[in-house]
């Protein structure tokens, strides 16, 4: 097997396990969230996935946290508790969040983090039933090319034998 072949096989099989974990997680308390800015770098990435402990909802200072604001989440890291909730503030920001994030706001405690697949998990999750059969085509596609390449080289080497 060549090394363009494993290397789709491994990249389609991460795709199909995000996939499972992606319908999966939240049914045992796991948020899964993708990193759409770079506030929290360098400790979390753009582009990358947290995976969120809902039932972890009484955050430490020093924790990261995915909390709810209005539609948007956002996930930063907890530098100061308050009477009225947290403060929080992304690693990369310069200023601390301008408002305090109350206890009912906290989704959970981020306790992983997958660098990389956060922009295929959205197109994933925004089209949930197109976006897995694109993923499915795609693949499908890829290891049809992989074969058909394999048979052109096979007969050729087959070829060069019988002369």
């Amino acid at each position: 097997m060549r090394t363009a072949e494993k290397a789709g096989r491994i990249f389609f099989t991460l795709i199909g396990i995000l996939g499972v974990m992606l319908l999966f997680l939240p049914h045992i308390g796991i948020s899964v969230d993708s990193i759409m800015s770079g506030s929290m770098e360098p400790v979390l990435r753009t582009g990358g996935i947290v995976f969120t402990d809902t039932k972890e909802r009484r955050p430490e200072i020093g924790d990261i946290v995915t909390y709810q604001v209005g539609e948007n989440r956002v996930t930063h890291r907890v530098i100061r508790k308050e009477r009225k909730g947290y403060v929080t503030k992304g690693d990369a920001n310069n200023k601390e969040d301008p408002t305090v994030v109350t206890a009912d706001q906290i989704i959970g405690k981020v306790i992983f983090v997958l660098p990389c697949l956060g922009y295929v998990a959205v197109f994933v999750r925004q089209r949930t039933i197109f976006g897995i059969l694109a993923v499915m085509i795609i693949q499908e596609m890829f290891f049809l090319l992989m074969q058909w390449k394999g048979e052109r080289s096979r007969k050729s080497a087959e070829k060069i034998y019988e002369k």
